[in-house]
């Protein structure tokens, strides 16, 4: 049998400096201090958040690493990735989004041991929130464009892009619904992802989610997990993430 998880070691860190364009760093903390609402960051997982940065709003993800463990008969393989992210609010609800993985590092072990280490590819990516009437849900869909700059064997073999819409409802005292819905196209064929979130709060600034996916064609998936966040000083964001398949061909 074949078993895969993932998990996320502090998995993103998310420094946000806001509205560079319109007030000086100063006056910005001044805002924040003074009862701003916080940035609304992203998290790891199988979707995305489902608003844009205000037109402005920087975002750097860092993952501290992404480490995945991988079982198939004797075969035991260990991935680690260290996935970059950078967002840029433009106005206007669109989002641009440029991602990368500048380090990666593979080890396989089955009746020997082989490893590898090099750069996997990169993306770029438009984010647009629809201006929806109800204050309660939010809406937004993202197109991805990936590039194939890696290494082998972190490399995709040709074209690979997405088109994918999350939709998100607040249910009040920092609980909300979420699904997420995505249509791949890459070289080896095409496939559908979806997947239903459940988010509530913890302690303090301490939140946590639940999450459900299903996958076919090149996106099989039957897989669940769940993360935790954790927001530090309204600028900054820790957050952690464990996924698991549910049968022996679901990838992480």
């Amino acid at each position: 049998p074949r078993m895969v998880i993932t998990a996320r070691s502090a998995a993103a860190l998310l420094l946000c400096c806001l509205a560079w364009p319109r007030q000086g760093l100063a006056q910005a903390a001044q805002a924040t201090s003074e009862g701003e609402s916080d940035p609304q960051f992203d998290r790891p997982g199988l979707s995305f958040s489902a608003w844009s940065l205000a037109q402005g709003g920087l975002v750097w993800e860092q993952g501290l690493p992404d480490a995945s463990w991988q079982r198939d008969g004797t075969t035991r393989t260990l991935q680690v990735n260290a996935d970059s992210r950078l967002r840029l609010g433009v106005g206007h609800g669109f989002e641009v989004q440029l991602a990368g993985t500048p380090y990666a590092d593979q080890e396989t072990r089955d009746m020997g041991k082989t490893r590898a280490d090099g750069q996997g590819d990169s993306d770029i990516a438009l984010k647009w929130t629809l201006p929806l009437s109800s204050q309660a849900w939010s809406m937004s869909l993202l197109a991805t464009h990936k590039v194939a700059s890696g290494s082998q064997p972190f490399a995709s073999s040709g074209r690979a892009d997405q088109l994918a819409a999350a939709v998100n409802r607040d249910l009040g005292n920092n609980r909300s619904i979420g699904g997420f819905l995505a249509r791949d196209s890459q070289h080896q064929g095409q496939g559908w992802m979806s997947a239903l979130s459940y988010g509530f709060p913890l302690h303090g600034t301490w939140s946590g989610y639940v999450e459900t996916g299903y996958g076919n064609g090149v996106d099989h998936a039957r897989v669940v997990g769940g993360g935790v966040t954790m927001l530090v000083r309204h600028r900054m964001q820790f957050d952690g993430w464990l996924l698991r398949g549910l049968d022996h061909a679901s990838p992480d």
